[in-house]
């Protein structure tokens, strides 16, 4: 099925599985000092959870959503059929955890051999428009040389 937004599924979690998955802190290449927030990280694991639903072919809609848990980085991933909830704990390595509200629980830890893993299933993210980014940036930062012309 396809990706819905988190509020359709999250807000009826009993009838609902949650799978939420713990961004390690070397994940990535871990934190930037550019990115105090740990946005593109965050960021990038949520785009590898939701290729991996997709390529998993889910039967039922799915939702996924990143979120920070004080100085935790969580993607949380909720699915409505039994069976997505079985496949995507499995392509996780999710254990099952007290299901509190939802059907059913799994959590695991997105390090690099999760991430390994799922990237065997979900394949390399798209990079169409790197390009592009790229040559922006070269454009913008040779804009402001020229302001600073005589400074260096």
């Amino acid at each position: 099925m396809s990706r819905v937004a988190w509020a359709e599924l999250a807000n009826s979690p009993g009838a609902a599985f949650l799978v939420a998955g713990e961004v390690a802190p070397c994940f990535a290449g871990g934190p930037r000092d550019d990115d105090p927030f740990d946005s593109a990280r965050l960021r990038f694991a949520a785009n590898l959870i939701v290729r991996t639903c997709s390529h998993l072919k889910l039967k039922g809609p799915f939702a996924v959503q990143p979120l920070r848990d004080g100085n935790t980085l969580v993607i949380q991933c909720v699915v409505t059929e039994a069976a997505d909830f079985s496949r995507l704990g499995e392509a996780t390595g999710g254990r099952e955890v007290d299901a509190s509200l939802w059907r059913g629980r799994r959590h695991f830890k997105l390090d690099e051999a999760c991430h390994e893993s799922l990237l065997a299933i979900a394949g390399l993210p798209d990079g169409r428009g790197a390009g592009r980014r790229a040559r922006v940036a070269a454009r913008e930062a040779e804009e402001q040389s020229r302001y600073r012309w005589g400074q260096d």
